[in-house]
C-alpha cells in the first residue's frame, strides 16, 4: 500500500485561522494568540484524524526577494500589508511546527506554492502519494492522480474529478483559465472583458490556451480584441501563475517522517501561551478522541468554496466544417506482417520526403528501447510498425525491419522530416537503423521562427497550423501512479496515436518550410540549425565518461570538509544547535552574539545568503555558515545525482542538448544539466575531476576567450576596442585607461574591476543601479562611470540605442546570423516592463550571435574531424567551452585542428581568442 506524504502550505493556513471567526485570544504575557490557537488545534486535529507518517510545512521565501517579482516588479504590491499582530504569531507558529518535529521548508526566491510544487514532482511516485494542506486556487494545476488537495477547515478532498465537477475544468487547464481571467490577489493582470465564465467556456469549447490563440478569429469580437491587445500581458500572467517544480532546494524524505507529537518543549510553549485545552489534549493518549470546541466554527471559516460548474462550459461540439480535425478523419494503419513491409519500403524507395516518428519505453533516448516506428510520406495517411507490445501482440520482429527499413532510413536522398528529430535519431541509430540525409526538425524550425513561443510541442503546432487535436498521450500511458510505459499499450490504440504524430510532422513541416523562405530565415535553419543537429546525435550517444570512484571520494571528501565546518560552527557558537536550521542558526547570530539583524522574513530574522554575507565581516561565524552551506549544496546537488545519470551499459553520462531551450539561441542541457556544474569554487571544481577520459585518450577543453565582448566590438565598429583585440591586449585595463584618462600602465587593480565590471554588464543592459549594487558603491559614482564610459564609447551607446530602436520598430532584433527574437513589452507604459524589454534586445543580439558563433565552429569541426577521419570525439558544449575526446599520441595535432576551426568559424572585425587545456579529467583540462 502507498505512502501518503502531507504537506502544509503555511502561510495559506496561517492566514485562514488569523481571520477565522474566533473570539481575540492572547498568552499572560499580552502576546496575541487566536491565529496561533487556531493554526494548532487544526493541527493537531488533523494529526489525530489523519496519523501521517510523512510531514512537511512549506513556507514562503521573503517577498521582497520574490523571482516572480524579477519577472514582473508589480507583483502582489496590491496586497495590504501583513497586519501587525500576524508577525509575532507567524514566528510562534514556525517554532511550534519545528519543535513538533515537523520540517519547514523555504528557499529564497520562491513561494510555498513552487515548494509545494517541487515536492509533488520529485515524490510521487506508485510507492507515494502526495496530498498539499490547502485551498490555494493556484494548487489546482498540480492535481493528478496521486497528488491531492485537502482542507482542514472542511475535511475535504480534492482530486480530479472534484475540481472537474466543482470548476468545469480540469486540472491541467487550471493555468489557462486564470491566465485568461488573472488574478487581483497577486495582481496578477487578466483579459480585460473575460471572466471565470468566459474563461471556463473558451477552455471548455476549445481545450487549451494555445488552441484559443489558433483560433482566434472565431472568438466574440470583444474577446478578440482583448487577445490580440493584450497578448504580451496574458504570456505575462501565465508565466506568474505557472508553479515551478524544479525550485533549487534540498528535500529529504527521511526528515520528513514524522513521529508524532513526542517533544516536550511543546508543553512548555502551551503552558506559556496560555493553551490549556490543547495542553490538554496534547497530553491525553488517546488525542483522536478530544473534540475542540473551535472546530464548528473553523469550518465556516474556510475560504469561499469553489465556484459551481458554469452552466456555459459545454463539452466541445462534434467535428464539423470549420471545426478541428482528429485522427479519425485520417487513414492510419498498422504494418504487421512481413509482406505488408515488404510492400511498404517497396513503396518507399520512390518518395522524396518521409516522416519519422519512435514510440519507446522512455524520455530520456539513450535509455529508451524501441517500440514501433511510425512514417508518413502523403498528407492525411501515415503507417505504424509495431516491434514491441504487450503479451500476444501481433508485432515485427526487429531484426527483419532493421534490414528491410534500415537501408530507407540511411538513404541520403529522402529528406526525413520529424518533431524532436534528434531524439528518434538517437533511438533509432542504437536499434541499428541510423537515419543519413537532409533532415526537417519543426520542433526547432518553430524555435526559429519564434522563439518566444509559449511551446514548441507539435500538439501546439497542429492545433495552430492544421486546426487538428491531437491524441493526449495520457490517453494511452495514463497518469501517476498508474501510468504504464508504450510497449504495454495494445497495439491498436497506439497505432493511431503514433501514425498521427508522423502525419502531423509531414504536414506542419510544409507549412514551416514555405515560412522560414517568407521571413529570410532559410539559412539559419538549413545552413546552422539543420546541419547541427546530428552532431548533438553523435554527442548525445558518445557522452562523457564519469568514474564512480572518484564522484565517491569527492563526496567522501566533502563530507569530511562539511563535518569539519560544522564541529566550527558549533565551537564558534559556544553551544550545540543545527547549523541547517534558520531558526535555531538565527538564535545564536541575533540572541547569544547579538550581531545586528539585516531583515527580517515570514518567520523572524533572516539567515539567508544575503544577510551573511553582510554579517561576515562582523564576525567569524557567518562566513563558516557560508562556506558549510556551499558545500552542502555540492553535496546534495550534484555528488549522488551524477552517479544516478551514468548508463550502466555505456559507463558514460549522456546528457540531452536543447536547440530550443533559450530565447537567445543557446544550446541547454537537461538529464543531467551539465552546465550548472559550479567551476568558480576549488570544492566545485573537483567534481569536474570525476569527469574523465577513455584509456588511451585525454580531454581536451576549448573555450573562447571574451567572446561576447568581441562580438560587441565587432557590431558596435569601436575602433579602440577593435585595435585593443587585434593587439591582443587586456581589453578591461585599456577601457579602464580611456574612462580614468589615464595611462594603460597607470590603471590600478581597482580601476580594471570596475572596467571589467561595465564590459560585461554592457551587453545585458546594466543600470547605474545594477553596477552600484554589483560594485558596492552609490548610484551617482556609478552613474557618473556609466556616463564616462558612454562619452569616451560613444559606437557602443549608439548599437544599443540601434538594437531598441531595431526592436521598437520590427517587433524583434537580429543576430549576425539573421536569427530573430521577438520583444514585448518595448512600447510598455510600465517603465520596469520597457525597461526589461530594452535590455533584452540587447542582450539577444550580442548572446544570440555569439551562441550562433559556437554553433557553426561545432559544425564546421565535426565535418572536419568525419571527413579526416581523425580520433577526436566531441562531447560537450558548455557555454562558450568546448570539450572533446582526443588521443593521447596526437594531443598537439587535434588542439590546432580544434583552435583553427573554432577561431575561424566566422570572419570578425576582431580576432577570435580560443584558450585550450588538455588533461586526463575535465578539472585538469579546464
Amino acid at each position: 500500500m502507498a505512502e501518503t506524504l502531507y504537506i502544509i502550505d503555511g502561510h495559506s493556513q496561517i492566514y485562514r485561522a488569523y481571520y477565522a471567526p474566533f473570539r481575540p485570544l492572547s498568552s499572560p504575557a499580552g502576546e496575541p494568540t487566536r491565529a496561533t490557537y487556531v493554526f494548532c488545534a487544526m493541527l493537531m486535529k488533523f494529526i489525530a484524524e489523519k496519523q501521517p507518517r510523512y510531514l512537511a510545512m512549506a513556507m514562503d521565501g521573503p517577498a521582497a526577494k520574490l523571482k516572480r517579482r524579477e519577472v514582473y516588479s508589480e507583483y502582489k504590491v496590491t496586497r495590504k500589508p501583513t497586519p501587525e499582530d500576524l508577525h509575532p504569531q507567524i514566528r510562534r507558529i514556525a517554532q511550534i511546527v519545528e519543535e513538533a518535529g515537523i520540517p519547514i521548508l523555504t528557499c529564497e526566491g520562491y513561494e510555498a506554492d513552487d515548494i509545494l510544487a517541487t515536492a509533488a514532482e520529485k515524490f510521487l511516485s506508485p510507492e507515494m502519494n502526495v496530498v498539499l494542506i490547502s485551498r490555494d486556487k493556484d494548487l489546482d494545476q498540480l492535481v493528478c492522480d496521486g497528488v491531492a488537495i485537502y482542507d482542514p477547515m472542511k475535511d475535504e478532498t480534492l482530486d480530479a474529478a472534484a475540481i472537474q465537477a466543482a470548476k468545469g475544468y480540469s486540472p491541467a487547464q487550471t493555468v489557462d483559465v486564470l491566465a485568461m481571467i488573472g488574478d487581483t490577489s497577486d495582481n496578477v493582470p487578466g483579459l480585460p472583458g473575460v471572466g471565470p465564465k468566459t474563461a471556463v467556456k473558451l477552455i471548455g469549447e476549445y481545450g487549451s490556451l494555445e488552441a484559443i490563440l489558433a483560433n482566434i478569429d472565431k472568438l466574440p469580437p470583444k474577446v478578440r480584441e482583448g487577445i490580440q491587445k493584450n497578448r504580451s500581458t496574458l504570456d505575462l500572467a501565465r508565466q506568474l501563475i505557472t508553479l515551478d517544480r524544479h525550485v533549487p532546494i534540498n528535500l529529504n524524505l527521511d526528515a520528513m517522517r514524522f513521529d508524532g507529537l513526542q517533544s516536550p518543549n511543546l508543553r512548555s510553549i502551551f503552558r506559556e501561551l496560555g493553551f490549556h485545552r490543547l495542553l490538554e489534549q496534547l497530553e491525553s493518549k488517546d488525542q483522536a478522541s478530544q473534540a475542540l470546541p473551535l472546530e464548528s466554527a473553523a469550518a465556516e471559516a474556510s475560504a469561499p468554496a469553489a465556484p459551481a460548474t458554469s452552466s456555459d462550459a459545454s463539452a466541445p461540439p462534434p467535428v464539423e466544417a470549420g471545426q478541428p480535425t482528429t485522427a479519425s478523419d485520417f487513414d492510419y494503419t498498422t504494418v504487421e506482417t512481413p509482406e505488408a513491409l515488404e510492400g511498404l519500403v517497396a513503396a518507399l524507395r520512390e518518395v522524396k520526403r518521409l516522416a519519422v516518428d519512435t514510440e519507446t519505453t522512455s524520455v530520456q533516448p539513450m535509455w529508451a528501447e524501441l517500440v514501433g516506428i511510425s512514417l508518413a510520406w502523403q498528407g492525411g495517411k501515415a503507417v505504424y510498425l509495431p516491434v514491441r507490445g504487450p503479451l500476444g501482440a501481433t508485432t515485427l520482429p526487429i531484426e527483419l525491419v532493421r534490414a528491410k527499413l534500415g537501408p530507407v532510413l540511411a538513404d541520403a536522398a529522402i529528406l526525413k522530416v520529424g518533431q524532436n528529430l534528434k531524439y528518434d535519431m538517437i533511438v533509432l541509430a542504437n536499434a541499428g537503423m541510423p537515419v543519413a540525409g537532409a533532415i526537417f526538425d519543426t520542433m526547432v524550425a518553430a524555435h526559429v521562427l519564434d522563439s518566444s513561443r509559449l511551446s514548441y510541442s507539435l500538439d501546439s503546432l497542429a492545433v495552430e497550423m492544421l486546426n487538428h487535436r491531437p491524441i493526449p498521450i495520457e490517453n494511452l500511458l495514463g497518469r501517476g501512479r498508474t501510468k504504464v510505459t508504450m510497449d504495454r499499450v495494445p497495439v491498436d490504440m497506439v497505432t493511431p496515436y503514433a501514425c498521427e504524430d508522423a502525419d502531423l510532422a509531414l504536414r506542419v513541416a510544409e507549412i514551416q518550410e514555405a515560412r522560414l523562405a517568407q521571413e529570410n530565415l532559410d539559412d539559419l535553419f538549413k545552413k546552422l540549425e539543420m546541419p547541427l543537429l546530428p552532431v548533438l546525435v553523435e554527442m548525445e550517444r558518445t557522452g562523457i565518461r564519469v568514474d564512480p570512484a572518484a564522484l565517491k571520494r569527492i563526496q567522501q571528501t566533502l563530507s569530511r570538509q562539511a563535518d569539519v565546518l560544522r564541529e566550527r560552527i558549533i565551537s564558534l557558537a559556544g553551544c550545540a544547535f543545527n547549523p541547517d536550521s534558520p531558526r535555531q542558526l538565527a538564535s545564536v547570530l541575533f540572541e547569544k552574539l547579538k550581531l545586528p539583524v539585516a531583515r527580517r522574513g515570514a518567520t523572524g530574522a533572516s539567515t539567508d545568503s544575503a544577510v551573511l554575507e553582510q554579517l561576515a565581516p562582523l564576525h567569524e561565524l557567518p562566513g563558516v555558515v557560508l562556506d558549510y552551506r556551499k558545500l552542502t549544496k555540492l553535496l546534495s546537488t550534484y555528488t549522488s545525482t551524477l552517479g544516478e545519470c551514468i548508463h550502466p551499459r555505456t559507463g558514460r553520462v549522456h546528457t540531452c542538448f536543447h536547440q530550443t531551450g533559450t530565447a537567445t539561441g543557446r544550446l541547454s542541457s537537461s538529464d543531467p544539466n551539465l552546465q550548472n556544474i559550479p567551476v568558480r569554487s576549488e570544492e566545485g571544481r573537483q567534481i569536474r575531476s570525476a569527469f574523465v577520459a577513455d584509456e588511451g585518450c585525454l580531454l581536451l577543453s576549448a573555450d573562447y576567450s571574451q567572446v561576447e565582448i568581441r562580438v560587441l566590438a565587432h557590431l558596435c565598429g569601436d575602433p579602440t576596442l577593435i585595435a585593443t583585440f587585434q593587439a591582443d591586449q587586456d581589453i578591461h585595463r585599456t577601457v579602464a585607461a580611456e574612462v580614468f584618462g589615464v595611462g594603460v600602465d597607470e590603471v590600478t587593480d581597482e580601476q580594471r574591476s570596475r572596467a571589467k565590471t561595465v564590459n560585461f554588464g554592457i551587453i545585458y543592459g546594466q543600470t547605474a543601479f545594477g553596477l552600484a549594487a554589483t560594485l558596492r558603491i552609490g548610484r551617482g559614482e556609478a552613474g557618473e562611470f556609466i556616463k564616462r564610459y558612454r562619452e569616451r564609447f560613444p559606437r557602443i551607446d549608439e548599437f544599443l540605442r540601434r538594437c531598441v530602436s531595431q526592436a521598437r520598430d520590427n517587433g524583434y532584433v537580429e543576430t549576425i546570423f539573421r536569427r530573430r527574437r521577438r520583444i514585448s513589452n518595448i512600447d510598455s507604459r510600465n517603465p520596469q516592463l520597457r525597461a526589461l524589454a530594452e535590455r533584452l534586445a540587447i542582450n539577444s543580439v550580442v548572446q544570440g550571435s555569439a551562441a550562433d558563433l559556437i554553433k557553426e565552429a561545432m559544425v564546421n569541426l565535426a565535418a572536419r574531424i568525419k571527413r579526416e577521419r581523425r580520433g577526436s570525439r566531441m562531447l560537450l558544449q558548455i557555454h562558450d567551452e568546448l570539450v572533446l575526446e582526443v588521443p593521447q599520441d596526437a594531443v598537439e595535432a587535434e588542439r590546432a585542428m580544434v583552435v583553427e576551426e573554432m577561431a575561424g568559424a566566422i570572419k570578425l572585425a576582431v580576432p577570435l581568442k580560443v584558450e585550450t587545456g588538455v588533461g586526463p579529467n575535465w578539472m585538469a583540462a579546464k
